[in-house]
C-alpha cells in the first residue's frame, strides 16, 4: 500500500498494524493525532512493514485504507477485539462476517465524515484473520527489570493486586503522575523509569521477563510483541483482552512465578514472514512530518 490514514489514539493504531501487514505493509502511515504520531514514529518506522510515519490533520489524497472508518466500527462496538475492527475496516474479513457480504455502507444524519463510509470486503476476502499468537511488533530489547508495569487511571479493576509483585525487581512506565497514583495506592517498591516514546516502551517491555498493567498503549505494545503479559482487564470495557498463550487475565503468585523462573525456556513468539511490498521501506526513514 502507498498510505493508509488513523484518526485514533495510540493504543487503536497499534491494534492496526496486523491489517497493515497483512495488505503487504504501507509505504505512508499518517496519523491525525500530533502526539501519537511523534511519539509512535521510532517505533512504526522500526518495523520491516512500514516506510514513514507523518502527522496529517486530514485525510490525504489516494489512501488505500481510511482508518476513519475504525471510529465508526468502534462505537457499534461490533466485538470486543480492537484487531478485528481494524483488520474490517482495512477490507479484511473475520468470521463474524457472512462469506457473501461484499460490502458495509455506513449512514448518518449527524456525523458527516460517517456518512456515506463504505467498506469492500470483497477484494481481500481469501485473507485470513489474524492468529492469536502471531507478534506484529519486533523490537531491540533492553533489560532494565524484571517486570515492567504500566497502570493508567482508565479501566481500574478493585479484583487485580498489585502487592503481588512487591518482592520482585519491578519498573514503571508512564506518566509521573500514574506512577505517584500507583505508589500512593500499592505502597513505594517499584522504580521508575522514563521513556520519550513507545519505541523505548517496547524495549524495555521486550527487555523484561514479565508485563503487568490495564488496558493501555503500553499493554498494546507488549500485545503487539507477544510477551509474556499479566492484563488487568476492565469488567465494563473488555476491548483490549490479551490473546495468545502468553496472555492472562488473572495476577497470581504461581503465574508471576512462572515468568520469573522459567523466562529464558519459553518459546520465543516471532513475528510471521510477510508477503511485503518491496518499495515499502524505498521511501527512506524520515524526519517528523506534518502535512
Amino acid at each position: 500500500m502507498d498510505r493508509v490514514f488513523h484518526t485514533a489514539k495510540i493504543g487503536d493504531i497499534i491494534y492496526s498494524l496486523p491489517a497493515i501487514i497483512q495488505r503487504g505493509g504501507v509505504k505512508e502511515y499518517h496519523i491525525q493525532r500530533e502526539h501519537a504520531a511523534e511519539y509512535l514514529k521510532p517505533l512504526l518506522e522500526h518495523q520491516p512493514y512500514i516506510g514513514l510515519v507523518a502527522h496529517s490533520k486530514n485525510c490525504p489524497d489516494k489512501v488505500d485504507v481510511n482508518f476513519e472508518a475504525y471510529q465508526t466500527f468502534y462505537r457499534l462496538m461490533l466485538g470486543c477485539d480492537l484487531i478485528k475492527l481494524n483488520c474490517i475496516t482495512a477490507g479484511i474479513r473475520s468470521h463474524h462476517f457472512p462469506l457473501k457480504l461484499s460490502g458495509v455502507t455506513f449512514h448518518s444524519e449527524h456525523v458527516k465524515y460517517m456518512d456515506g463510509m463504505h467498506i469492500d470486503l470483497d477484494e481481500f476476502r481469501d485473507t485470513q484473520s489474524w492468529k492469536p499468537d502471531k507478534a506484529f511488533l519486533t523490537t531491540l530489547r533492553v533489560h532494565a527489570h524484571d517486570v515492567i508495569i504500566n497502570r493508567t487511571p482508565r479501566y481500574n479493576e478493585e479484583y487485580f493486586d498489585y502487592t503481588l509483585l512487591k518482592d520482585y525487581d519491578c519498573g514503571f512506565i508512564g506518566l509521573e503522575e500514574e506512577y505517584e497514583d500507583f505508589k500512593k495506592k500499592y505502597g513505594d517498591w517499584s522504580k521508575y523509569l522514563e521513556v520519550n516514546n513507545a519505541h523505548e516502551v517496547a524495549k524495555f517491555i521486550g527487555g523484561s521477563k514479565l508485563f503487568v498493567g490495564n488496558q493501555s498503549s503500553c499493554k498494546a505494545i507488549a500485545e503487539g510483541l507477544k510477551h509474556p503479559r499479566l492484563i488487568e482487564v476492565s469488567k465494563y470495557w473488555p476491548d483490549a483482552m490479551p490473546l495468545g498463550k502468553y496472555g492472562h487475565i488473572v495476577i497470581t503468585k504461581e503465574l508471576i512465578d512462572y515468568y520469573i523462573d522459567n523466562f529464558n525456556e519459553l518459546e520465543v513468539i516471532k513475528m510471521p514472514e510477510m508477503d511485503l511490498d518491496p518499495n515499502v521501506k524505498s521511501v527512506g526513514l524520515s524526519e517528523f512530518i506534518c502535512v
